[in-house]
């Protein structure tokens, strides 16, 4: 049997200009796992990760703490399929586009009148809770943002370049975000779509959630949002 450890990103840096960046916390807790890999004789025969910059920071600070003590940290391999949806055009989209939808007004109203980040970011989230549920039911179709079955199709694509490249009996690491893991997840429990975002929506940042595979195309969830690395609740974040 070979493992696959999905880590999300250390937390990103919503409502700033560039949300890709790592936020202070996001470089602490992505160092903080490489010292846990370090502290426990963990090593990887590959390392995965998406294209985007908060996936490949979160890679590097990890890696560098592990090579740092003289450990193996094999070369991350690049799979572009790995990256998330597009969920600020997929918002941007929706709203202009759906504006009279009295749900969505509501839940863009509230966001634009949250005066701390807290609230800003929860009003966030139930305005893209609103939006994702269209999207997964393709009720939502907007040019130059993919569909929910685009989407999925893609991750599945790099899921599988993934383990072909792993091998079974192999230990393998792999960053990406939210989205991607909530393909992986339906892909291992067998749920609907709207159950998978659901699930995956708990997902803290720079969290380890676990499957295992083999060549016969078996592929299990073993471990899910495992933070060990990050033993202060406090330290915990979602966006």
């Amino acid at each position: 049997m070979g493992q696959l450890v999905v880590v999300r990103h250390g937390q990103a840096s919503l409502m700033k200009a560039d949300y890709d960046e790592l936020s202070d916390r996001g470089r602490a807790q992505a160092s903080h796992l490489g010292e846990h890999l370090v502290a426990h004789d963990i090593t990887f025969d590959a390392v995965f990760c998406g294209p985007a910059r908060r996936h490949r920071d979160t890679e590097a600070l990890a890696g560098a703490q592990v090579r740092a003590a003289s450990r193996p940290w094999p070369e991350a391999q690049p799979v572009p399929q790995l990256d998330e949806h597009d969920a600020f055009g997929l918002v941007k989209g929706a709203v202009a586009s759906c504006g009279d939808d009295p749900t969505i007004a509501a839940a863009q109203r509230a966001m634009l009148e949250a005066t701390s980040p807290a609230a800003r970011s929860g009003t966030f989230q139930r305005l893209f809770e609103v939006i994702m549920a269209r999207w997964l039911r393709e009720e939502l179709v907007l040019e130059g943002i993919e569909t929910w079955p685009q989407f999925r199709a893609r991750i599945t694509e790099g899921l599988q370049r993934v383990l072909d490249a792993a091998g079974s009996g192999c230990r393998a690491v792999a960053f990406s975000s939210v989205g991607p893991l909530a393909v992986l997840l339906q892909r291992a429990l067998g749920t609907d779509d709207a159950s998978s975002f659901t699930t995956a929506w708990r997902l803290r940042n720079c969290s380890l959630t676990t499957f295992v595979f083999d060549g016969r195309g078996r592929f299990t969830l073993d471990a899910f949002n495992a933070v060990p690395h990050l033993p202060d609740p406090r330290t915990w974040t979602f966006r």
